[in-house]
C-alpha cells in the first residue's frame, strides 16, 4: 500500500513457515523441555508430533499443555498418559482456532473456494497440486473469472489455508496449510438441495 519501490524486495527478508518436517517438529517439543531438564518418551513425542501435523501453532500448543500438565506431576518424563491428559485442552484450541479460520474464510467470501480447495486434500492430506489444480477446482466452485480464481489463491494463501513453499523451481505445488483444517471445512459446509 506504500507504494515504494523497495516493498517488494522486502519479502527477501521474510521467512515464511510452513508445515515442520518431522525432525524439526521433534526438535520444537523436546528441545525446550531438555532445556528445563524434562524428558518426553519416544511414544510421546511421536504422538504429540501427530496430532500437532506439524503445524507451528499446533507445535506450541502442545509445548504449552505438555508443560502445564507436567507442572502437576512428578519429576518424571513425560509420557503418552501425560500427552493423552493434555490433549483435551490441545484438541479445544484446535477447535476454537478453526473457528476463527472458518469465519475468516465466510467473511471473505471464501466458503466456496475453500470447500473446492479442500476436496482436493481429502483423499491425501500431505499431497501437493499444481497451481493449474487449484485454478481448475476453483473453476468447479463457478469462479470463472481468471483474476478472481487468482485472488481466491492468494487470500487462501494468506490465510494460510494453502501452502506454497517459498524457493521452488516451476512448476511450483501447493498443499494444504493445516491438512484438518480442510477437513473440518468440509465437514461445517452447508448441506446442499
Amino acid at each position: 500500500g506504500m507504494d515504494a519501490s523497495f516493498w517488494s524486495r522486502l519479502g527477501e527478508r521474510l521467512l515464511p513457515v510452513g508445515r515442520l518436517d518431522e525432525a524439526a517438529a521433534c526438535a520444537a517439543l523436546a528441545q525446550p523441555l531438555a532445556a528445563h531438564r524434562i524428558g518426553i518418551e519416544p511414544d510421546a513425542l511421536a504422538s504429540a508430533v501427530g496430532h500437532s501435523q506439524r503445524y507451528p501453532y499446533f507445535i506450541q500448543l502442545w509445548g504449552d499443555a505438555l508443560w502445564q500438565r507436567h507442572a502437576r506431576s512428578a519429576p518424571t518424563p513425560i509420557t503418552s498418559e501425560t500427552v493423552a491428559a493434555a490433549k483435551p485442552s490441545v484438541t479445544a484450541a484446535v477447535a476454537d482456532y478453526y473457528q476463527i479460520r472458518y469465519r475468516e474464510l465466510r467473511t471473505a467470501g471464501l466458503l466456496a473456494a475453500a470447500v473446492a480447495v479442500a476436496e482436493l486434500f481429502q483423499a491425501d492430506a500431505d499431497a501437493t497440486v499444481g497451481e493449474q489444480a487449484l485454478e481448475a477446482a476453483l473453476e468447479s466452485a463457478n469462479i470463472n473469472d481468471p483474476t478472481e480464481r487468482f485472488r481466491a489463491i492468494a487470500e487462501l494463501s494468506r490465510l494460510g489455508y494453502v501452502w506454497c513453499p517459498p524457493g521452488q523451481p516451476p512448476p511450483v505445488v501447493w498443499s494444504a496449510g493445516i491438512p484438518s483444517l480442510t477437513t473440518y471445512v468440509l465437514a461445517q459446509r452447508p448441506a446442499v438441495g
